[in-house]
């Protein structure tokens, strides 16, 4: 039996999709750090939840509470971490802010809210240099890109133009 010297083409179109919806995968992007985009997680809890309603809000005295609350029964959530951030960076408590941030990413150091808002944080006290920082720690994570390096890099942008952002 002689072999045939024909060369079967594959097209790379099937693979680079596959590759595509595997890296894009809601578990991937999970893995790469978590994020504030869904807030309705069914496992979170009512006060967890309630605090993230009050925060949309700009309410952020009556998220503290309830956060505070969330992270006495369970003091390892990330999330929970980065939200009180926010509210007390928000509420103009920064001691407490950085102390938070820097919970979320010591349980969490890929977590791309936190590395967002604290880079803000960064801004508000401001430390250029970290907030460019934590804009690189975006940039290597958010591959594909994310809405927080561009938020991030928006604030440091206004921030370089003197101009005072309500995102910072």
């Amino acid at each position: 039996m002689a072999l045939s010297s024909t060369k079967i083409k594959i097209s790379p179109i099937p693979l680079l999709l596959t590759l595509l919806l595997t890296c894009t995968s809601p578990l991937m992007i999970q893995a790469a750090g978590s994020s504030d985009e869904d807030d309705s997680d069914p496992q979170k809890s009512r006060n967890y939840q309630e605090a993230v309603s009050y925060i949309k809000k700009s309410d952020y005295s009556s998220a503290i509470p309830l956060l505070r609350r969330e992270l006495k029964r369970n003091s390892r959530d990330a999330d929970a971490h980065n939200y009180m951030g926010y509210a007390l960076r928000k509420s103009n408590d920064l001691k407490n802010s950085a102390v938070h941030y820097d919970k979320a990413l010591e349980i969490n150091p890929k977590h791309l809210g936190a590395l967002e808002y604290q880079g803000e944080l960064f801004l508000t006290i401001g430390n250029l240099d970290l907030a460019k920082a934590n804009l690189q720690k975006l940039d290597k994570l958010c591959w594909l890109g994310c809405d927080e390096y561009d938020d991030l890099r928006a604030s440091i942008e206004d921030y370089q133009q003197g101009k005072k952002s309500s995102r910072y």
